[in-house]
């Protein structure tokens, strides 16, 4: 494994792998014998590891070659000096994944108890490596994801977002928060949840409803009947907008082609609009056809002004 170094191994302490990453260090861990290229030697194994991490230095550790019981000693020092712990090589505590999509069409992950998230491009989630304890527990950052839930009527399926909580045995449902809109959506397809907050009493939906819950306020505004085929398409990489507020608009677009946007003017008019298959510069001449919203390239951004 010649590309474990430091920056990984800083990336892992502080939970921010991705689950290749995260297996990769894993096993390397796990290793009676390291590699012959991550060797050092014995008496220097603890300070070369902790200073990768710590430092993050990305040059190769030098040669060594230890047991097992000798490994283990050493790795529990530097675990404690980074706040993670290593019970055995088999038992390893969860270490907590910050998941971010990438940009382009949707990405679809499997998480530690086999229940299936597709998130839009540049959602962000975070989620344990293994699921422990009397909950499974995951955040939505930002962005918009899909749950399909695995059933396990012994161990709920909790997803916290905005300061609301969401918590299911097993079924389907899509989370939609947006950093530029005011409610977060929560609509249910399949089963039922429960949705609570601080200043929210306990809400139950059934399928075919969508909860808003005002992110300001921490009060859930209502709960809606809706098409729920209308909130899915875009898991098949279609964006849709209807009298979408503008705000809303660019960070979409922000998140599935990549760019940023430099604002030059109100935003205060709302957009209407379907787009598959087209460019980003497709997308917004079309924008600019159907609004007075001009848009210009300035090279690391788009200036969009009227």
């Amino acid at each position: 494994m010649e590309d474990i170094n430091g920056e990984l191994l800083d990336k892992y302490a502080q939970g921010k792998c991705t689950p290749t990453e995260c297996a990769k260090v894993e096993a390397w861990l796990e290793q009676d014998n390291f590699p012959e290229a991550l060797t050092i030697e014995q008496e220097g194994v603890k300070q070369e590891i902790l200073s990768a991490i710590l430092e993050k230095t990305a040059s190769q550790p030098k040669k060594y070659k230890l047991s097992w019981i000798t490994y283990s000693a050493i790795a529990a020092a530097v675990v404690f000096a980074l706040g993670f712990l290593l019970v055995n090589k088999k038992q390893p505590l969860p270490q907590n994944i910050v998941f971010n999509a990438p940009y382009g069409q949707p990405t679809l992950i499997t998480l530690p108890d086999s229940s299936k998230i597709e998130l839009q491009p540049g959602s962000r989630i975070a989620y344990p490596s293994q699921f422990t304890g009397k909950t499974r527990l995951v955040t939505l950052l930002s962005g918009e994801v899909f749950f399909a839930v695995k059933h396990d009527v012994t161990k709920p399926f909790v997803v916290k977002s905005a300061g609301g909580e969401i918590k299911v045995l097993g079924t389907r449902f899509n989370v939609r928060n947006l950093k530029s809109a005011a409610l977060m959506e929560v609509t249910l397809t399949q089963g039922k949840i429960s949705f609570q907050a601080k200043n929210s009493p306990l809400t139950v939906l059934l399928p075919g409803e969508q909860l808003l819950f005002n992110k300001v306020l921490q009060r859930t505004a209502e709960v809606v009947r809706i098409d729920t085929n209308a909130v899915m398409t875009w898991k098949s990489g279609l964006i849709k907008f209807s009298n979408t507020p503008m705000p809303q608009v660019l960070e979409t677009l922000e998140n599935r082609y990549g760019l940023r946007f430099k604002v030059s003017c109100l935003l205060n008019d709302p957009i209407s609009g379907k787009f598959e298959k087209q460019s980003v510069t497709q997308v917004l001449q079309l924008i600019q056809r159907a609004s007075d919203y001009r848009f210009r390239n300035a090279e690391k951004y788009i200036e969009i002004y009227k």
